[in-house]
């Protein structure tokens, strides 16, 4: 099996210049988000970590690999080509920041009790709503800014009481 990003392809197309073909990568079924919250989970309690993971430390940590992961591409131009092709180190740091993104994503939507597969089900429907595709195709605005408006922001505001749990400090 070939290797992106530090990852499989599992037999994917691909183009003549070696690259997956746009659409047909596809993640393992596993771990699912819940094995990472759970690893991630065990892992911070054999340190007793969770003395450190309130919400808010959690977005900060988040933010910061965020700025990890944008170093990896920091001054790369865009007519280079893309990280299907870059040097095995280089593919080796973004494997390992967008992973330090996705655990730190995880523990915060823990933390906060947000059921990440299923906002991410709700928001797009609210992006079908937003976006139809008669309005939006091959177009970069905002739903804002499309023709016409298609929902207001309070229609498609999802639930609100997304209150996130508090670490005890004890």
């Amino acid at each position: 099996m070939s290797s992106d990003c530090g990852g499989s392809t599992r037999g994917d197309a691909r183009r003549e210049d070696g690259t997956a073909a746009a659409g047909s990568f596809r993640f393992s079924p596993e771990p699912t988000l819940e094995d990472i919250r759970r690893l991630h989970a065990e892992f911070a309690a054999e340190r007793d970590w969770d003395q450190f993971h309130q919400p808010r430390n959690l977005l900060l940590a988040l933010v910061g690999e965020v700025g990890e992961l944008a170093e990896v591409f920091q001054w790369k131009s865009d007519a280079e080509p893309g990280p299907q092709a870059w040097p095995l180190k280089e593919r080796a740091a973004l494997q390992e920041e967008l992973s330090d993104v996705l655990i730190y994503l995880v523990a915060l939507a823990a933390r906060c009790h947000v059921d990440l597969p299923q906002a991410v089900l709700s928001k797009m429907d609210t992006n079908r709503q937003r976006y139809p595709i008669h309005l939006s195709r091959g177009s970069a605005r905002k739903y804002t800014d499309l023709p016409r408006g298609t929902i207001s922001e309070e229609q498609a505001s999802g639930p609100a009481d997304l209150a996130c749990e508090p670490t005890s400090q004890g």
